[in-house]
């Protein structure tokens, strides 16, 4: 256990999350409830984020019935409530400077404060984007709405990939956001950016010197390059130099790119959509027992897994293939004639898996808001579709997700009674993907090479707890993870071949 207080939580903060809670989830608005007890623990004993601590606070209560004695209130039934926690990395100081110098927990805090419940506002009555907060407190503390008691899970042991189904799901997840933003502005006549100065400022690609992000993306930029001679098709090649000379140039395009467009429509982007911020519901399984695993399937309510931060590595968990009842018959569901492929089963893939593809995804929510950015909303989808899926698995389905992409776009204002082709024609959008391939490409290799670095690897870095301060090392500590990491681990090598060939194949050498 830990102790609350030492995190900086009071028990007039406890009683306030849970006055929240109940309003927010059950419409209460004038609940009287007892905080019988409640404690704090952390998430795991290993580093599960990357920008903070995180744990789970556990509250027992006991609502006060107006009619009730005393003794009869003491016999009343209790109530257990669990809320997950985000902490800045105060044990770790360095890391912790590095945070507080990023803004990467006074944004978060500045969005859950006043852009994301407004956001939440315009899209009242419809799934949620985004997790609930119910505390933000001194620039260093949030505490939100325990997803995994809501049904929600991460998705492990898939090599950080999502098949086709999950990416549809998270792609309807990311147009609700967008939507809700251009809603925002289409109401106010402002930007989001007037009427919520600073909330989305840049935080990760600042081309200043002083700046200590600068100096990470040149040690990548090195590292990575060490990477690109490693590789079997351009090692030997005549176009080494060629390559390692251009490398550099390509990558630091990501600056323009992080700036808001004067071409484009902007919008709320995430700006950070991998694998572990992303987590998922999933329709009731085809056979369920009472107690029975918490990492299978689950329905409404279920137990399920927890946040990017919120779930500890474990055993495999693929969700099983789902069905409906009818009149106490099972059914198998039917199937949609889009063929929905599992990225795991492309030739030559190396971590290729004998299972069925999921089809049971229902919804999906975003987590993590610490680096979002105003950018056109071609940023967020290329960076999805690239960071969660295969080069072969891109050149068939990347367009054909877009697309789809755009029609939840349209669907969401269509709610809204705003047409799309008015705020964001679908040439514009189109020509606003082909521009952001880059972006969602270089995006990805520069943090995809240190979040696919083996967890053992990790741990025997006694100077770096957590993935993120590799960036605080020196650039040669940085290179020699990496060797490491593509010397010992075939997925590692795997990946960051498959990212590093498209980029050079289609914007270095096609040129």
């Amino acid at each position: 256990m830990v102790d609350p207080a030492a995190l900086g939580l009071t028990e007039e903060d406890v009683e306030l999350i849970v006055k929240r809670y109940l309003q927010e989830k059950r419409d209460r608005y004038n609940a009287k409830f007892r905080v019988l007890s409640y404690h704090v623990k952390r998430l795991s004993e290993e580093p599960i984020g990357y920008l903070g601590d995180h744990y789970f606070l556990n509250v027992v209560l006991r609502e006060k019935m107006v009619h009730y004695s005393a003794e009869e209130e003491e016999y009343a039934e209790e109530e257990y409530l669990s809320f997950f926690l985000k902490i800045l990395p105060e044990q770790v100081p360095k890391l912790a400077d590095y945070v507080r110098e990023m803004g990467c927990f006074r944004k978060e805090i500045q969005l859950y404060t006043h852009l994301i419940p407004r956001l939440q506002d315009v899209t009242i009555g419809t799934k949620p984007f985004a997790p609930r907060a119910y505390l933000t407190k001194d620039e260093k503390l949030l505490v939100f709405e325990n997803l995994k008691a809501e049904g929600y899970r991460m998705l492990e042991n898939n090599k950080s990939l999502l098949d086709f189904a999950h990416l549809e799901v998270a792609l309807k997840t990311v147009a609700k956001l967008h939507a809700a933003s251009l809603v925002l502005e289409e109401r106010t006549k402002q930007s989001i950016m007037k009427l919520y100065s600073g909330h989305l400022n840049e935080n990760v690609y600042i081309d200043d010197d002083t700046y200590v992000r600068k100096t990470n993306l040149d040690n990548a930029i090195k590292a990575l390059c060490e990477l690109i001679k490693r590789i079997d098709k351009y090692r030997n090649s005549d176009k080494l130099d060629f390559i390692l000379a251009k490398f550099p140039e390509v990558i630091r395009r990501i600056y323009d790119f992080a700036r808001p467009s004067t071409e484009y429509r902007n919008v709320f982007n995430h700006g950070d959509l991998w694998n572990n911020n992303l987590m998922f519901k999933y329709d009731e399984p085809e056979t369920s027992a009472p107690n029975s695993d918490p990492g299978a399937c689950s329905g409404e309510g279920g137990a399920a897994g927890h946040q990017q931060e919120h779930q500890p590595q474990g055993a495999d968990q693929s969700p099983p293939s789902c069905s409906i009842h009818a009149n106490g018959e099972k059914r198998r569901r039917k199937r949609s004639d889009i063929v929905r492929p599992n990225p795991f089963n492309f030739e030559n893939t190396p971590f290729t898996e004998d299972r069925e593809p999921w089809s049971c995804v229902r919804d999906c929510v975003m987590i993590d808001f610490q680096i979002a950015r105003y950018s056109p909303p071609a940023y967020d989808v290329m960076s999805l579709l690239n960071t969660t899926t295969t080069r072969p698995f891109r050149t068939v389905y990347l367009d054909r997700l877009a697309k789809l992409y755009y029609e939840f776009l349209r669907g969401e204002l269509e709610w809204f009674q705003i047409d799309v082709d008015e705020v964001f024609p679908g040439d514009h959008f189109r020509d606003s993907c082909e521009e952001y391939k880059l972006a969602g490409l270089i995006d990805s290799i520069l943090f995809r090479h240190l979040t696919l670095l083996p967890v053992d690897l990790v741990a025997s870095c006694k100077e770096c707890p957590v993935p993120v301060s590799f960036e605080n090392l020196m650039e040669n500590s940085i290179s020699d993870l990496g060797i490491k990491a593509w010397d010992t681990c075939e997925n590692y090598r795997f990946m960051m071949t498959d990212l590093l060939s498209d980029l050079i194949d289609s914007y270095i050498l096609k040129k």
